[in-house]
C-alpha cells in the first residue's frame, strides 16, 4: 500500500470500541527525485501507542517529496474481552475510501503481508477462511456443491439434517422440556396428547416427523402393550404439530413415560 508525497495522504485505522489495539509494522520511503533515493535504511519500523478508544489513528502518513510504502503491519486486539471493529481506510485529505473492515475479537490479529493481502487470525493464530467460500442457504439446500465449506449455521440448511427434535419426560401427567433442539415449548393437550412448538418454523406443513414413546412400565400385560404414537390428523403446521398415543390392543388413551420425536424438512 502506497501513500503519496503530501501530509494529506494517509492510511488510517478506525476503531469502534475502547479495546486495546496494538499496532506495529514497517515501511519503505523513496524520494520523488530523479533518480529516486531510498530514505535512510531500506525499511523503517512502525510502532504506535496502543489504541484504547473509539477513534481514528494514522497508520502511515505521507511526507513531502517522499513516496511511502507499507511493507507489513500487524494490528492485534490485546484486550481480554472486548471486541472491536477495525476499519482500514485511505484518504488524500478530500476523499476517503474504505480498504476493509474486520471485527477483531479479544486476542485476534489483522496482518498486512506486504503483498496486497490483509489476513485475519483468531486468538490461537489460526487463519480465518474466506467468507466468500462459505456455502449459502441455497447451496446447502441443493446439496451438490463440492467447493464450499460449511458454517455451523449452514449445517442446519441441509435437507438431510434434523431441523428440530425433543425428548419430553412426563412428570405427574405433564410433559417437560427435558432436552430439545429448535423447540420453544411443549403443551399438554390432554391424556396421551402433546403439542410441541417449533422455534424456527418450517417453510410449510410439508415436513416429515418421526415419533415414538417410552412405555411407563416394563411389566407388560394385555392392557399395557402395543403402544403406538401417531401424528394427530390435520394438526401439522409449519410451527408445530400434535402427537397422539394409543394402546392399540384396546384403543385406550394413555400417557407414556416420555415422548421422543424429530422432524426433517425445509425451513
Amino acid at each position: 500500500m502506497l501513500v503519496g508525497p503530501t501530509t494529506n495522504d494517509i492510511i488510517q485505522i478506525v476503531t469502534s470500541a475502547a479495546a486495546d489495539i496494538e499496532v506495529s509494522g514497517s515501511l519503505i520511503a523513496i524520494s520523488t527525485a530523479s533518480p529516486p533515493v531510498v530514505d535512510g535504511s531500506v525499511t523503517r519500523p512502525i510502532v504506535l501507542a496502543s489504541i484504547t478508544t473509539a477513534t481514528t489513528t494514522a497508520l502511515l502518513t505521507g511526507a513531502a517529496s517522499l513516496i511511502k510504502r507499507l511493507m507489513e503491519a500487524c494490528l492485534r486486539n490485546n484486550h481480554g474481552s472486548t471486541s472491536c471493529d477495525v476499519t482500514i481506510q485511505r484518504t488524500d485529505g478530500t476523499n476517503t475510501d474504505t480498504v476493509l473492515k474486520v471485527t477483531l475479537l479479544a486476542g485476534e490479529s489483522l496482518v498486512y503481508n506486504g503483498a496486497g493481502s490483509w489476513l485475519h487470525y483468531d486468538s490461537n493464530g489460526g487463519l480465518y477462511p474466506s467468507v466468500g467460500n462459505a456455502a449459502t442457504q441455497a447451496e446447502m439446500e441443493a446439496g451438490t456443491a463440492t467447493n464450499k465449506y460449511v458454517t455451523p449455521l449452514g449445517v442446519n440448511w441441509h435437507p438431510g439434517v434434523c431441523k428440530a427434535w425433543a425428548k419430553h419426560l412426563v412428570t405427574a401427567t405433564v410433559p417437560q422440556m427435558t432436552v430439545s433442539w429448535n423447540v420453544t415449548s411443549v403443551t399438554d393437550s390432554g391424556v396421551s396428547r402433546v403439542s410441541p412448538v417449533i422455534a424456527t418454523d418450517f417453510s410449510s406443513a410439508n415436513y416429515a416427523v418421526t415419533v415414538t414413546a417410552e412405555a411407563a412400565t416394563t411389566t407388560y400385560s394385555a392392557t399395557t402393550t402395543c403402544l403406538i404414537a401417531v401424528i394427530r390428523n390435520a394438526t401439522q403446521a409449519a410451527g408445530g404439530f400434535t402427537i397422539d398415543l394409543l394402546e392399540i390392543d384396546i384403543g385406550q388413551a394413555t400417557d407414556p413415560s416420555a415422548w421422543h420425536w424429530m422432524a426433517f424438512g425445509d425451513q
